[in-house]
């Protein structure tokens, strides 16, 4: 069969055109058509994508800055709200019971405030009306509980040692005639915060009547107290995805950290709120500054560590951006191979075309003389009989030519399919499970498979070593694959007389006893009833029953439907003579089956 000689090309010297490629190569103008056809669409999606990029960009600036913006003023809000409690729900109800003193109920308020309030160390109160205990400033302390170890109890106290300080301070600022007072004083050697609410007899504010008030440890307030705090409502803090985790600082009047939500300190803050350090309503603060003029502020900032929002809106997008040109390049790289492809792919099938008609050509003429004798010869047509060795001859002749074809035949196609090598060398079974199992271990982890092993230890085997790696990861795959309940997988590796064994043990669907003999046919795979059964193309019990094979070994199965299933690799010892190492030029041969493996050491 010989290929007709394609036309010479029209411009001598110079080689066709492109536009005369086009003109006779089929598979040239596929490819084109195909290139365009993609790279159109692909062009205007990508235009398409950049656009909406740049604009994702821009919304997702003005939606992060809204997001930081809300998370600094909930936290300033609630910040606010906490700090204000004991003046809402402790001082507020109890004043009105100093005249004359209720001292059960206001012990009650005071014991029921320091129980939910963490930050206050006491409650006090003093009253001119108070009977037996009048001119004493009396209070509801916390300390150490001695019957729950690590917790508070809450103590009343007929007179404590700070009294006579606290009445003459109070006294003192109650000329200023204000009914708020706020002071931060150093009891017993600590920074204090007072704050104590005043009552006066007479609508001239003259004379002070009765106060109640509170004391918080100023130390213990940074140290404790807001770290916790700010911890918790950081957990309610509306966090955007995909993004730097929001960090949250907290900074005293000097810029000192209080609490960072990060390891590090951000260099600058997205958005920064302020609040007074009082322990009321901020908005009633101009009572106390006549006499308290340097009211301690506090900061709350928020950012994202050490970068602004449009840095790293930029760089969330400039991501997307990098991966969407390296999939430009992907696709024209990928449209060029495939184009390419398809050009083989078409003259490849005008070769199949002309190659089919020249078989079936040179098929039918031997044929056809074979048919034509034999008849003759049949029907005695012969008009001599000397002609009948003539036809016994051509008819041989047409017969040795139609084997000589077929056989041509059958060498290519066994060409195009090619004959694998295995490299054979004594091999570890153990060690090799032990790799097998190391390589699977994400997938184990990811399907949630709990796998245990036994490697007992076994002779090496003569075998190629990526052959039974491969047979091992199909039955691990297969394993995997038909255990969608108890995902349990037992590998066990041992020696059974002249053979070593690797066994494979699940407990998924079983199979079949009707099945059980044709599970090993090339893209054979048993389909449950319901017709969804698991993916795959039928090949890998195939492949293993052809490596054992090659390796003179087998392969066998147990399972009982619904239990599991049970496989075996059983491959023969290798001979101790060959477990030493050969001269390295010197290659070692070895016909297993019928296919002729080599390996060199």
């Amino acid at each position: 069969m010989s290929a007709s000689p394609e036309p010479k090309p029209a411009h001598r010297g110079v080689g066709p055109s492109l536009l005369g490629q086009l003109t006779r190569d089929r598979g040239l103008r596929f490819a084109m058509a195909l290139a365009v056809a993609v790279a159109v669409p692909v062009a205007i999606l990508f235009y398409f994508r950049f656009q909406s990029l740049s604009n994702l960009q821009r919304a997702s600036t003005v939606v992060l800055q809204q997001l930081s913006e809300s998370a600094a003023d909930d936290l300033t809000k609630n910040v606010e709200q906490e700090l204000k409690r004991p003046h809402l729900e402790v001082l507020l109800r109890s004043q009105y019971q100093t005249e004359p003193l209720n001292l059960p109920y206001v012990r009650t308020v005071f014991t029921d405030g320091l129980r939910k309030i963490p930050f206050v160390d006491a409650f006090y109160v003093w009253s001119t009306v108070a009977g037996a205990h009048s001119g004493q400033v009396m209070a509801v302390e916390r300390e150490p509980d001695p019957a729950h170890p690590g917790q508070t109890r809450a103590v009343m106290r007929e007179s404590v040692p700070e009294g006579p300080f606290i009445l003459a301070k109070m006294r003192e600022l109650a000329a200023h005639h204000r009914i708020i007072v706020l002071s931060q004083v150093d009891l017993d050697g600590r920074p204090t915060w007072l704050e104590f609410q005043l009552r006066f007899s007479g609508n001239d504010r003259g004379a002070l009547s009765s106060f109640v008030g509170l004391r918080v440890d100023a130390e213990r307030l940074r140290r404790d107290y807001f770290p916790a705090l700010m911890r918790q409502e950081i957990k309610g803090l509306e966090v955007p995805e995909g993004f730097p985790p929001l960090v949250v600082t907290l900074l005293d009047q000097q810029n000192h950290v209080i609490f960072n939500s990060s390891d590090r300190v951000p260099n600058q803050f997205v958005v920064q709120r302020s609040f007074p350090l009082v322990f009321f309503d901020k908005e009633i603060l101009q009572a106390v500054r006549a006499y308290e003029p340097a009211v301690t502020t506090w900061h709350i900032g928020i950012g994202y560590g050490h970068r602004s929002i449009g840095a790293i809106t930029k760089a969330q997008t400039a991501t997307q951006v990098g991966l969407m040109a390296a999939l430009a390049v992907v696709l024209a790289l990928g449209v060029f191979f495939v184009a390419r492809a398809a050009a083989r792919e078409v003259r490849l099938a005008e070769l199949k075309s002309n190659f089919v008609s020249s078989v079936s050509h040179d098929l039918k003429t031997p044929l056809a003389l074979i048919q034509m004798f034999a008849e003759t010869l049949e029907l005695g047509r012969l008009r001599r009989a000397e002609r009948a060795q003539e036809y016994y001859r051509i008819i041989n002749s047409e017969a040795r030519k139609l084997t000589r074809l077929i056989n041509n035949i059958l060498d290519f196609s066994k060409t195009e399919a090619g004959l694998r090598q295995y490299k054979m060398r004594p091999v570890d079974l153990g060690d090799l499970a032990r790799h097998v199992l190391a390589s699977f271990e994400s997938q184990f982890q990811q399907n949630h498979f709990h796998v245990t092993s036994d490697l007992q230890p076994a002779q090496p085997v003569w075998a190629d070593a990526e052959a039974i790696e491969q047979a091992f990861e199909n039955l691990l795959s297969n394993a995997m694959k038909y255990s969608p309940e108890r995902r349990e997988i037992e590998v066990s590796v041992g020696q059974a007389g002249p053979e070593a064994f690797l066994r494979v043990r699940d407990h998924g669907v079983g199979i079949p006893p009707r099945f059980r003999r044709k599970i090993f046919r090339k893209f054979y795979r048993v389909e449950p009833d319901d017709g969804h059964g698991p993916q795959g193309c039928g090949l890998g019990l195939a492949i293993v029953d052809h490596v054992m094979r090659a390796h003179s070994g087998s392969v066998d199965v147990e399972s009982q439907e619904g239990q599991g299933s049970t496989f075996t690799l059983r491959v023969p010892l290798c001979d101790p003579a060959l477990v030493a190492e050969p001269h390295p030029d010197k290659p070692m041969e070895q016909t297993l089956g019928n296919v002729t493996t080599s390996a060199r050491a």
